[in-house]
């Protein structure tokens, strides 16, 4: 048997306690450090998640001989450093969305990846949800036809007027960090569409910002970054599509992804954000039924389980089995079997077009990627 792959994973929040469970759940993997910004706080998360070695260096992490993946899971202006470190030292790299906090810094880590010839891979798991794996499979298969369209929304009030439901979120309000609502829930959505769809030639979009005030812990902050924004979508296939991102929506309906064609439709709903244990597929394939009858669709046993893992479909922690099925893969790629995804290329891409949307919605125009 192979000695496991070893991970250090830098940040004692996201990182810890989202990534570290799917980690732990997969043979052949080992979180053996954990990377804050102080030595105090590096060895306090390394006592409260029993990791047994603490860096309050990143560099000094990455250039570390007995660690081969180095997960990055701060925030978008501080992982391009982190990442460039890890993929000079020869490293593995896990990378949050939004990929960078802008284009040039996409392109540059893009560039190392590609230079150092290791696995990259990002924070984008909804693909890895098994209800869109199985609607991938479904309409790969055909089961609705020729594809005419797609729809994907997701509205919810993490910010609100009377309360921040997410407070430890609220660095989303600084432009300077690369965030807003078309960046953080579209770049995840925009993956989506990529990784069904294939790449994106144009776009056009309106963003804007409503909610102008956010109460987070008795201070009043005042974000600067739109909350919302509507996109269209042109593929190289030419297939049209919608997205809709939206995080101050009272009521919103969480997580909707809708694909159409010429014998029926899919749809995968999740209340907030899509994970294993709660995002539902639906759908017909009888073009005589009216827009209201869907059915709910059976999700397959082979799609609610990872091979060497032990992560569970049903249990409610944040993003478990979909994080471990992206780390398995990840894992066996290391290996020399299969691929990794989402890479760093569809990375840059997906980045290209987030871009291209906010320049659409300035200049109040359909934007060409190719120009």
């Amino acid at each position: 048997m192979s000695a496991p792959l070893r991970v250090g994973i830098i940040s004692a929040a996201w990182g810890a306690r989202a990534h570290l469970p799917a980690w732990r759940s997969l043979d052949g993997i080992e979180v053996t450090a954990i990377c804050t910004s102080r030595p105090e706080t590096a060895a306090k998360a390394a006592d409260e998640f029993g990791v047994a070695r603490a860096f309050h260096d990143f560099r000094e992490m990455a250039a570390d001989p007995d660690i081969d993946i180095v997960d990055c899971g701060t925030r978008p202006p501080l992982r391009h450093a982190m990442v460039m470190a890890a993929l000079g030292a020869g490293k593995h790299v896990y990378n949050g969305i939004p990929f960078a906090k802008d284009l040039a810094d996409a392109r540059a880590m893009a560039a190392a990846w590609r230079k150092a010839g290791t696995v990259a891979v990002v924070d984008a798991f909804m693909q890895a949800v098994p209800a869109i794996v199985q609607m991938k499979r479904m309409i790969d298969e055909g089961w609705i036809g020729e594809i005419f369209g797609a729809d994907i929304a997701f509205e919810a009030p993490l910010f609100s007027a009377a309360q921040t439901n997410v407070p430890s979120y609220a660095w989303f309000a600084d432009p300077a960090n690369g965030a807003s609502a078309g960046r953080n829930l579209g770049s995840h959505m925009l993956h989506l569409l990529v990784h069904f769809f294939g790449p994106v030639t144009s776009v056009a979009s309106d963003q804007s910002l409503a909610l102008t005030e956010w109460p987070v812990d008795g201070v009043v902050i005042h974000p600067e970054v739109p909350d919302r924004a509507s996109t269209l979508l042109r593929h190289a296939s030419g297939l049209p599509t919608r997205m809709e991102a939206n995080w101050a929506k009272i009521g919103g309906e969480g997580f909707r992804f809708s694909v159409w064609g010429s014998k029926g439709r899919l749809e995968a709903r999740a209340p907030v954000f899509p994970m294993a244990h709660d995002t539902r597929l639906f759908g017909t394939n009888n073009p005589a039924l009216g827009p209201s009858r869907m059915d709910e669709i059976a999700l397959r046993a082979e799609y609610l389980e990872v091979p060497r893992c032990r992560a569970v479909a049903d249990r409610p922690e944040t993003g478990l089995l979909a994080l471990a099925s992206i780390f398995a893969a990840m894992r066996d790629a290391i290996g020399g079997e299969g691929t990794a995804a989402p890479d760093f290329a569809q990375a840059l891409h997906v980045h290209h077009v987030v871009e291209a949307s906010v320049q659409a919605a300035a200049e109040r125009r359909w934007i060409d990627l190719s120009a």
